[in-house]
């Protein structure tokens, strides 16, 4: 007599243990081939994403160096104002150094002491030509 308090193992047939094997062999067989097109579309849709996002970037660097160009013009136009007239001064002072008045020989001397050379003949610096387009 057997006690029902006990487990009782169960005696496995060949028809069990050969059904799992035949329906693994049945969902491999479904399987469908792996083809490339999809992750060869989805890193193209990268690609271009990422070249359209770099080209909106540099259109917009593009527009902020021309309005930061355009601000800076007026102060370019008066940056050069002054230098062609900061030039007529040096050309007059080394006249009048030449001409024999020591003051203006003694402050002709410091500058060329400084690396600064004054040519009183050369023609006035032209402003620079702005590049717009």
């Amino acid at each position: 007599m057997r006690d029902s308090s006990s487990p009782e193992m169960p005696v496995a047939t060949s028809a069990a243990t050969s059904a799992p094997a035949a329906s693994a062999s049945a969902k491999s067989s479904k399987v469908t081939p792996r083809h490339g097109f999809m992750p060869l579309l989805l890193g193209l849709l990268a690609v271009t994403a990422w070249l359209g996002v770099q080209a909106w970037q540099l259109e917009q660097d593009r527009q902020q160096l021309l309005a930061t160009q355009a601000t800076m013009a007026p102060t370019l136009d008066k940056a050069g104002q002054l230098r062609r007239s900061l030039d007529l001064l040096a050309a007059d002072t080394q006249r009048l150094a030449d001409g024999g008045n020591g003051n203006a020989r003694l402050l002709v001397d410091e500058l060329r002491k400084r690396g600064i050379t004054i040519n009183p003949n050369s023609p006035p610096v032209q402003p620079a030509a702005s590049a717009t387009r």
